[in-house]
């Protein structure tokens, strides 16, 4: 199929998960702006790919290339005349960066660019407040594989940015490794997320923020939970009790949570200990959800550089 200016791709190579949008511009009331056609997922888990030298393993980077290859045909299938892809945490982390690159390009067929912390934030929180139509002061928090992006802004503007590097995968590895769950482990891991965020909640509190929206698959499995249970609102206390919830399980294996699905289980403690423990450093009274991330601030960002382009 021949490609088509109108038709774009954005490819968010996450930590944990890898995501496709398929999209084409639309034009309402005189107006430019990018419609979703499809959207892939698949689950590749390249942070759960790290030795002890923190390589990512054959494994890890050959689930990577066989997502990719799949990706590249649904982007030629789809005629998509602009592709723009970008890597997340567990790329910048990975000492075989270099090799895993070269592997993964060569499986898309279109080159990847490996973003800055800094810079994924700021696609975070573009994706973040277009979808869920943020105006006034907002926090926005992404739990991925490998780093959590903490942002507050104001509508559409960030204001103060950071990437810490704690994800729901490298906690879970580091933590919980054979899947078992201690009072001890948890306190650890808090300590973990207190000590990396002691440096900035005070900045991020004065600030302030009138609304806190979460993004990723931990928020979402966690509103799943919250819905399967009739909860509302989430907040620190639900957060705390899900805790000992887990530390009442003992092990991953006998998580028994209602709404929790079976594939987010295996990393799921991961990121709800980090989930909760920014809840309780920063004072957060209520968290909402939205689908939007990364990918449609991507997304965002390629039409308005297509839109800047057709007009010169």
């Amino acid at each position: 199929m021949t490609s088509n200016s109108r038709r774009i791709a954005a490819i968010d190579l996450g930590s944990n998960s890898f995501h496709l949008l398929l999209a084409e511009m639309v034009t309402r009331g005189g107006i430019d702006s990018p419609r979703i056609i499809k959207r892939v997922k698949q689950k590749v888990r390249l942070a759960d790919g790290f030795d002890t030298s923190r390589n990512i393993s054959q494994q890890g980077i050959d689930r990577a290339k066989a997502c990719l290859s799949l990706f590249h045909d649904e982007i030629v299938q789809f005629g998509a005349g602009t592709i723009k892809a970008v890597a997340t945490a567990a790329m910048r982390q990975a000492n075989n960066q270099a090799d895993v690159l070269q592997a993964l390009e060569a499986s898309l067929k279109f080159p990847i660019e490996i973003i800055t912390g800094l810079r994924e934030a700021e696609l975070i929180y573009a994706g973040v407040t277009s979808t869920a139509r943020s105006r006034g002061d907002t926090l926005v928090i992404d739990i991925g594989g490998a780093s959590t992006e903490v942002i507050a802004g104001h509508d559409r503007t960030p204001k103060l940015l950071h990437s810490f590097d704690m994800g729901c995968v490298v906690f879970q590895n580091n933590y919980f490794p054979e899947g078992i769950i201690t009072p001890s482990r948890i306190e650890s891991a808090q300590a973990q997320v207190r000590n990396q965020l002691s440096h900035y909640q005070e900045a991020f509190k004065r600030l302030g923020w009138a609304r806190v929206i979460g993004a990723s698959g931990t928020f979402r499995a966690v509103y799943e939970i919250a819905q399967a249970n009739q909860q509302d609102p989430i907040d620190g206390q639900y957060l705390t009790a899900l805790v000992s919830q887990c530390v009442q399980a003992g092990t991953v294996n006998n998580l028994k949570l209602m709404g929790l699905r079976d594939d987010r289980k295996p990393i799921f403690l991961g990121g709800l200990v980090i989930l909760a423990t920014l809840v309780e450093q920063l004072g957060i009274r209520a968290i909402e959800i939205t689908n939007g991330a990364l990918r449609e601030g991507l997304l965002a960002e390629i039409s308005q550089s297509n839109e800047q382009l057709a007009l010169r």
